[in-house]
């Protein structure tokens, strides 16, 4: 495998890269602190911006080693920016572009291209996490219509969303392979509460409630892809890009705590040399620039078997997101390791940049669910031999 990027890649780097530190990164770190009203209304300027560029557009085609290049330059600098274009044009987006009708595509993708619509994604349960055929969310077959009721725990984009991708049963005794469902749900849709929004350790930017479905009735139009019963193996197949999308916010998290990192090592002077100079703090920095360099390698493997539909490709993303998620969890430690107490203070970009990296072992299939999938395929392969 050729690791070298395309002229046009690199060219999409180079000019994310320009774009994100001029336009996004002035503003990443107000996110912190900021109230949920403005921390609302500048994500959704973040967004308006990243369409301009044409990112959100690259993140709903089909180019995937483009989308993680660039991505990386965008988490690199905020976080919780990508997060949240990440859940709207990836999580929500590519499963309409992917398995949608020609009337949901026609309705949802220009508006998240545009950054006119945002969508959100919801799964999880507070009762059923890892373990999805404890759901309680269902959806009843009624005169023509099918009526909702459940609630989702921990969705991300869900304050700002438009729209929702909503896993539900709908047929329980056939379990989850065949009696789930994803349903399009827009937020305007009777029965469609939003709950406050929750207050999280890190990528605070990113907003996360709940929303609780009460007899919300829709029609078959709001089915994905127009049939019943399909929602497990199409969540499975979305699954993979969405652990590859949260590879690529590790390793930016990863390259920041390392820039920082760097930057830091080089000022700052004990007994009369930088302590850069140090052999212990050259060794984390190492070992941060390691982590980064192998876990980009693993993304564009995945990427590439995703993209050519490569039987391995689930195995690969989980391995991309295993290793990455754990990686930068050992970079952001080293990081403010370099930057001894300062770094502990509240308001040092290490110190946000650590409450960040925590998320990705815990979303969409923690560092278990991860290792038990991977050790599943591996024996399946070795009875099959």
């Amino acid at each position: 495998m050729n690791y070298e990027l395309s002229d046009a890649h690199k060219g999409l780097q180079a000019e994310m890269g320009n774009f994100c530190r001029a336009e996004i990164a002035p503003g990443s770190a107000i996110f912190d602190e900021a109230p949920p009203d403005e921390a609302a209304a500048r994500m959704r300027k973040n967004l308006k911006k990243l369409a301009g560029t044409g990112f959100l557009n690259l993140l709903l085609g089909e180019d995937l080693l483009g989308s993680c290049v660039v991505g990386e330059e965008l988490a690199r600098v905020c976080p919780s920016t990508f997060l949240t274009a990440m859940t709207s044009a990836i999580a929500f987006g590519r499963g309409v572009k992917r398995f949608g009708t020609n009337t949901q595509q026609e309705r949802h993708l220009p508006l998240l291209a545009a950054g006119d619509g945002i969508g959100a994604f919801a799964c999880t349960e507070a009762e059923a996490g890892s373990d999805l055929a404890g759901m309680q969310t269902a959806a009843e077959r009624r005169n023509g219509h099918w009526i909702l009721n459940g609630e989702k725990d921990l969705v991300t984009n869900a304050p700002l969303a438009d729209f929702f991708l909503v896993f539900a049963w709908t047929h329980r005794e056939a379990g989850l392979e065949r009696g789930t469902t994803l349903f399009l749900i827009e937020r305007e849709a009777s029965g469609v509460t939003i709950g406050s929004p929750l207050a999280t350790m890190g990528l605070r930017g990113a907003p996360t409630a709940g929303i609780r479905l009460e007899n919300c009735t829709v029609t078959d139009e709001a089915i994905l892809g127009g049939t019943a019963g399909e929602g497990w193996g199409r969540m499975q197949d979305l699954l993979e890009e969405i652990k590859l999308a949260i590879s690529v916010l590790c390793v930016g998290i990863g390259m920041a705590c390392m820039e920082e990192s760097t930057s830091h090592a080089k000022t700052k002077k004990a007994f009369g040399k930088p302590i850069g100079l140090f052999e212990g703090v050259g060794a984390k920095l190492a070992t941060m620039y390691m982590f980064n360099d192998i876990g980009r390698m693993m993304i564009c493997r995945a990427a590439c078997a995703i993209e050519q539909r490569d039987p391995e490709s689930p195995v690969l993303s989980s391995c991309a997101k295993l290793f990455t998620s754990e990686g930068v969890g050992q970079i952001a430690d080293l990081a403010m390791q370099v930057h001894g107490g300062h770094g502990y203070l509240k308001g040092a970009a290490v110190e946000r940049l650590y409450r960040d990296a925590r998320f990705a072992e815990l979303a969409y299939g923690t560092s278990e669910m991860q290792r038990a999938f991977i050790a599943r395929e591996s024996l399946d392969r070795f009875r099959a031999a």
